[in-house]
């Protein structure tokens, strides 16, 4: 694949959703070669499009990711299935008595959480440390501060299939992002075909208490 058709997915992703109009201006390109760009990505069923409602001018369209596109992103999924394996592995027989299957999983996925929690907070701020985590995941997160408090978007979840069918694999990265920052983060996810959308958002006032302290082992 073309750079150009690599960054474009890219932009897509990062913005869920875009228009030939923003992509031309980000890219520095003239809309005619975005529309050449899309029309191949399109063709290839990495992106698909919909139409934009004005009251007014020509009809708008919005380009987003199809399954295929988002499948096209690098996921690491083993590290997952490791950690899984071993968290079940350790599981006494006796306190699996009576428990049922989501009971077991939910309390697994919060263990792993809670370690890498612990590996990543190491020397680093609590919000270097959740920036550290996904970013060597794979995870792609943009991590935006302003007047209202902090707010991470996981723009490459590696679970995307799955919670879109169960959150509770979410539980993981909640277990770790909430040891890491707190109970106050709100976390909101909306995967679909077509969104793509795991933020995390901490209050100014729980951010100001948390910014400078460096957690060590």
């Amino acid at each position: 694949m073309s750079v150009s058709r690599d960054n474009i997915l890219t932009i897509i992703r990062q913005n869920n959703g875009v228009n030939v109009d923003s992509l031309a201006r980000e890219m520095q390109l003239a809309p005619a070669t975005v529309r050449r760009h899309l029309d191949i990505l399109e063709r290839d069923g990495l992106v698909d499009h919909s139409e934009v409602r004005k009251p007014t001018g020509r009809p708008q369209y919005s380009f987003h990711l199809t399954e295929k596109g988002h499948d096209s992103v690098p996921k690491d999924y083993s590290r997952l299935l490791n950690e899984l394996v071993s968290e079940i592995k350790s599981i006494p027989a006796a306190d699996l008595a009576s428990r049922s299957g989501d009971e077991v999983l939910r309390d697994s996925f919060t263990r792993i959480g809670e370690k890498r929690a612990a590996e990543y907070r190491r020397g680093r701020s609590p919000v270097e440390a959740v920036r550290a985590a996904f970013e060597e995941g794979g995870y792609d997160p943009v991590v935006e501060t302003d007047d209202n408090g902090l707010k991470i978007r996981v723009t490459n979840c590696p679970y995307r299939r799955a919670s879109i069918d169960d959150e509770i694999i979410c539980t993981v990265d909640r277990s770790m992002v909430t040891n890491l920052l707190g109970s106050e983060i709100e976390h909101s996810v909306e995967m679909s075909p077509e969104e793509n959308e795991c933020i995390y958002i901490l209050g100014v006032e729980h951010l100001a208490k948390i910014d400078s302290k460096v957690l060590g082992d």
